[in-house]
């Protein structure tokens, strides 16, 4: 009897501390989720006063890290989809290109009660085990503003026009997208492209500015010597073979004095130069901004947001 009564008490203390710890885990993750809610309200604004400005344009760049974070630091994919479009609503770039973005955070930017005022195009780059969480590098644009005109994506490999294929020695499937945009009140054309280029392989990267240029030519011989935007993570910094390379076929960083960095590391900073950029042709840059600070008590994403104010050469 003595042995069934211990064994008795044993389960019972073995049921209270799973209980304990249960109710423990449970209060841990609640007071998270009070300190950093999944949907947090997202206030929408008018883009009234960017549609109707025709003397300059805001574009940007945003690797969002969407398939990244933790609940700990409040910086949970879910979460930070709706802090980065309550960043969107507040800065109201004409077109943004966005990097390491999912088709989840595409469901929710779609939302009218969360980011009404854009359109996006992207495509998956493909090569991933899950199709949801498949990075793209689209562009987000003022939907009442720019009409569409043209929009597509390659790849970056010895065969860009094969969908889902992978330079040799690349650390995964890298793609470029880009829409070529028109007003729909001055009829104004300009082009967008965006990239997220490779960490791995620099001759991956270095193609990557190649082929960027060579669309640039073939968009050309389409729409004339428009104005051009190129955005993205390029991985690397100013002084290396592709920013070169964009500089010489005669595009201008838009940076011009602003050395601050722009991939953070959730706040831990590793870098001290910027390795996002904007480079532009056929712009001048009235206005640079990093936009670095978090947003609701955690990041955004582990890099920030960059954006110029642009106005057109000659207007």
């Amino acid at each position: 009897m003595g042995k069934t009564k211990n064994f008795k008490n044993v389960k019972k203390i073995m049921l209270i501390s799973v209980i304990s710890v249960l109710l423990c885990a449970s209060l841990t993750v609640g007071s998270f989720l009070f300190i950093f809610p999944i949907k947090p309200a997202v206030q929408v604004k008018s883009a009234t006063e960017s549609i109707e400005n025709t003397e300059s344009l805001l574009v940007g760049s945003y690797n969002t890290a969407a398939p990244w974070g933790n609940l700990i630091e409040g910086t949970y994919t879910e979460r930070r989809a709706y802090l980065c479009a309550q960043q969107l609503n507040d800065v109201m770039p004409d077109s943004i290109g966005v990097q390491e973005f999912t088709k989840r955070w595409e469901e929710i930017f779609s939302d009218e009660s969360v980011l009404p005022q854009y359109a996006y195009y992207g495509v998956p780059r493909g090569g991933d085990s899950d199709e949801k969480k498949s990075e793209m590098n689209g562009i987000l644009y003022l939907r009442d503003k720019y009409e569409l005109v043209e929009s597509d994506t390659f790849w970056i490999s010895e065969t860009p026009d094969e969908k889902n294929t992978k330079f040799e020695g690349a650390g995964c499937n890298r793609v470029v997208s880009y829409v070529v945009l028109k007003n729909f009140k001055t009829d104004f054309v300009y082009i967008h492209i965006n990239t997220h280029l490779d960490n791995v392989s620099e001759e991956a990267k270095n193609l990557g500015a190649e082929l960027i240029i060579k669309k640039v030519g073939e968009l050309a011989e389409t729409y004339g010597n428009v104005p051009v935007v190129i955005t993205g993570d390029f991985n690397g910094y100013e002084d290396s073979y592709v920013c070169e390379y964009l500089k010489n076929n005669g595009f201008a960083n838009a940076n011009t004095d602003n050395k601050l960095p722009t991939y953070h590391a959730w706040g831990e900073n590793p870098h001290t130069e910027p390795i996002d950029f904007i480079y532009i042709k056929e712009f001048t840059v009235s206005e640079y901004q990093v936009h670095n600070y978090k947003k609701d008590k955690s990041y955004v994403s582990d890099h920030y947001m960059i954006t110029a104010r642009l106005t057109i050469e000659n207007n």
